[in-house]
């Protein structure tokens, strides 16, 4: 599938769609850094990347300092490849529910912050706004409405406190090799914005904010 990319800004950070190799390149290390050698969710690689057969055809995004430094990320499947929950997560899948493969779904994998910015307060949190807004801009921007992702149980609630309401779809499992307890959700963008217009305006307002806004739609008052 073609999907038209996204680029914002917001502050000291750009978030866009990774185009070139180079840039590819350079989130295939960014993730082993955190999946291999710190959360140890995946197995060494000779080369020191993490890219495997989901990477064809898949989208990413990331977040970028001024000075070039990848210091967040996440993967995009289309619908038209396989998804993660179809083979590697299918333990995670409630026997009743059925995979949704239509061009409004995707399937969001390898989410990633730098796990240095938990040095600096708040920082992790920001990076990870930055994310959730470039998938709402992007989503909206290639008509997409629903989103499978696969967490940590501690992050399943914690995107469902920053305002982001998924939709459990299975049991908890622990996945080798870390055995972290895990689960798979559904997220509804149409879903979202309607509750998030009521419920949540700043956070609305700003996820829709384009950078000429951002003075009167931060990610402060997002967080607020």
């Amino acid at each position: 599938m073609h999907y038209q990319p996204v680029h914002l800004h917001e502050q000291e950070f750009c978030l866009r769609t990774l185009t070139s190799e180079k840039e590819r390149e350079l989130a295939y290390r960014f993730r082993y850094r955190i999946f291999c050698r710190a959360l140890r969710w995946i197995s060494p690689s000779a080369p020191g990347i993490d890219r495997d057969q989901y990477d064809d055809g898949a989208t990413l995004l990331g977040v970028f300092e001024e000075s070039g430094q990848l210091r967040a990320m996440v993967r995009i499947l289309p619908p038209t490849r396989p998804f993660m929950l179809e083979s590697d997560f299918a333990p995670l899948l409630a026997p009743e529910h059925s995979v949704r493969k239509s061009p409004d779904t995707i399937e969001l994998t390898r989410f990633a912050v730098d796990p240095s910015a938990a040095q600096t307060r708040g920082l992790s949190q920001r990076l990870s706004l930055l994310l959730y807004k470039g998938l709402y801009q992007w989503c909206h921007l290639n008509k997409v409405r629903y989103a499978y992702l696969v967490v940590e149980k501690y992050f399943f609630r914690a995107i469902q406190l920053a305002g982001f309401p998924c939709r459990r779809i299975g049991p908890l499992h622990r996945l080798p090799p870390a055995n972290v307890e895990s689960l798979a959700a559904i997220f509804d963008m149409d879903h979202f914005a309607s509750e998030a217009r009521t419920k949540r305006p700043q956070l609305e307002a700003w996820l829709n904010a384009a950078p000429n806004q951002s003075a009167r739609c931060s990610i402060a008052s997002a967080m607020a």
